[in-house]
């Protein structure tokens, strides 16, 4: 099955995971760096572009994360974790996040609610506390109820086909 653009250009519309990988890059997103403490204490985080609000009331937030990362059990064991919204100044930070290394030592950050570690500079955060998990296919869908949020007048990173794009506002509200 196929399906033609106002282009005349024709894409796949199979369902397999190489199309819906594909298709899924074509909606831009947001980038954040999810944030907590490990069993220990360290700060960890890792960047995710899954985020989205959930309700307003209650405050809830959303977020996934695949069972096979190896922030996946940092992430299940924490009963608090902040969303820390890159802005479009922020590249580096997200590729940071996605290395395996000591990612809290190469960035700014201070601490937050609870402790956790907000990241520096950011266009945002919203700390959370863990509401509940959901098992979904290789991911499982953390809720987190907002119990505090910020935001400051800056431009969001934005990722789209594969590609960071700095979003440049002239004002933010």
């Amino acid at each position: 099955m196929s399906e033609s653009s106002n282009h005349g250009e024709t894409r796949s519309l199979e369902a397999d995971g190489v199309a819906f990988r594909h298709a899924l890059g074509h909606f831009a997103t947001g980038i954040t760096v999810m944030s907590t403490r490990d069993a220990e204490g360290k700060p960890y985080g890792a960047t995710v572009s899954s985020f989205s609000s959930l309700s307003l009331e209650p405050p809830l937030i959303q977020w996934s994360l695949t069972t096979r990362s190896f922030s996946y059990p940092i992430f299940s064991q924490a009963s608090h974790f902040a969303v820390n919204i890159l802005a479009a100044d922020q590249e580096e930070v997200s590729r940071t996040f996605c290395k395996p290394l000591d990612r809290f030592a190469l960035v700014e950050s201070y601490e937050g609610i609870e402790g956790l570690p907000l990241v520096s500079g950011c266009l945002g955060w919203i700390q959370c506390s863990l509401e509940r998990q959901v098992e979904a296919g290789d991911h499982t869908i953390f809720i987190g109820r907002v119990i505090s949020a910020h935001v400051s007048n800056k431009s969001p990173l934005l990722h789209w086909r594969g590609t960071y794009h700095p979003l440049e506002v002239d004002a933010v509200s």
